[in-house]
């Protein structure tokens, strides 16, 4: 009796926190493309996090159209699957108002962002835009008000009227290209009723790939990063990088970095980095890893005594044997994605501690532990 009165509190608590595996039952679709693939036209699920199937009744799942999520109140964190190439293509509005949605995982397949697409998420603090992404519509992220930090992948090539109006909190926005098509209202009209940005456009305009930062909310001048190595075309400078097999991508390993902060550059030579080979030993400090990366080698960086922090890209699905083994330092982990296939987040991959339970429990998110701990927690 005792047992299952238990079963039903914790089913009850599960409830009450939006806590649902997504089936196919939790979206309205329709077909598209000639009946070879899914359009979500609407979403009926109760879970707080979503993660969209890249599947529906068997076909892949291509489109999320306008309104499909709109002014769910509910919603937390989003993760859009890869073969996704249209968010709001039609009417607008896909994610619009969805008030409380703090994290979306855009995949490396999306080309374009549409019209008000995740317009008035004011829960929604970063956003990283793939490389994928040729156009960011009109609106997309407008009255993003706890916005502050965006990084626009390499293919940006248009950013419409009003993008990212009324995100008074913005204060970095890293380029990976230079935009050849930014509207003169891309960043907020000079009126009472959008909110200025400042100089962002012309100083894009000007000085084209890097990373941008202000002040504050109100400030209207920005600086480009001196600092700012992270350019989707070379990253930190030293990094080593060779073609993999079939020539389309590269691999990267630490070729001569020292005791730094590494960013891994997306692409190189106008080819997508999607392997990381060999770190073993390096005396960097921390790591970030681009979406575009799916592999992480065995052994990557095992024996990289002082590493500290590691931020691991939504395109990541395999992390190999003994990855991380021996650097005993790693208090924070971050993950931008989800693994499809959970095994191939290897089980030996040298995380101190119960991470990898951790994440394959809690998914999308940032972990810490304290220093020789055992127990990593969400934040």
């Amino acid at each position: 009796m005792k047992r299952t009165m238990f079963l039903a509190l914790a089913l009850f608590a599960l409830m009450a926190v939006g806590v649902f595996a997504q089936t196919e039952a939790d979206f309205k679709v329709e077909t598209i493309d000639g009946g070879k693939s899914i359009a979500i036209i609407e979403y009926t699920g109760k879970a707080a996090a979503v993660n969209i199937p890249a599947k529906i009744k068997n076909l892949p799942v291509t489109e999320i159209k306008g309104e499909a999520f709109a002014g769910d109140k509910n919603i937390t964190s989003v993760v859009i699957p890869n073969g996704v190439t249209h968010i709001s293509s039609v009417n607008g509005g896909a994610f619009k108002e969805c008030s409380k949605l703090a994290s979306v995982t855009i995949p490396n397949t999306v080309t374009r962002i549409g019209d008000y697409a995740f317009q008035s998420c004011t829960s929604l603090k970063n956003v990283t835009v793939p490389d994928s992404v040729n156009i960011i519509a009109m609106r997309a992220f407008s009255g993003c008000t706890s916005l502050t930090s965006v990084t626009l992948g390499s293919g940006v090539k248009q950013i419409e009227d009003s993008a990212f109006a009324g995100c008074t909190n913005l204060t970095s926005v890293t380029f990976g290209s230079a935009v050849p098509s930014v509207h003169a209202d891309a960043f907020g009209a000079a009126s009472n009723t959008r909110a200025y940005l400042g100089d962002l456009r012309d100083k894009h305009l000007a000085g084209g790939i890097g990373a941008y930062t202000r002040s504050n909310g109100t400030a209207t001048v920005w600086t480009k990063s001196a600092s700012a190595a992270a350019s989707s075309s070379d990253g930190t400078p030293g990094l080593a990088f060779a073609l993999i097999g079939d020539k389309k991508g590269y691999s990267v390993s630490k070729g001569t970095v020292g005791n730094v902060d590494v960013v891994i550059p997306a692409s190189y030579n106008n080819l997508p980095v999607t392997e990381v080979g060999s770190f073993e030993t390096a005396a960097i400090k921390s790591v970030i890893i681009p979406n575009s990366v799916t592999k992480i080698e065995a052994m990557a960086f095992s024996k990289c005594i002082y590493l500290t922090s590691v931020t691991i890209g939504s395109g990541v699905q395999n992390i190999g044997t003994q990855a991380f083994n021996g650097s005993p330092k790693i208090t924070s982990v971050t993950f931008q994605g989800t693994f499809t296939t959970p095994s191939l987040f290897n089980t030996v991959s040298g995380f101190p501690g119960d991470l990898r339970d951790k994440y394959l429990a809690g998914g999308i998110g940032t972990y810490t532990r304290p220093d020789n701990g055992t127990t990593w927690t969400k934040k």
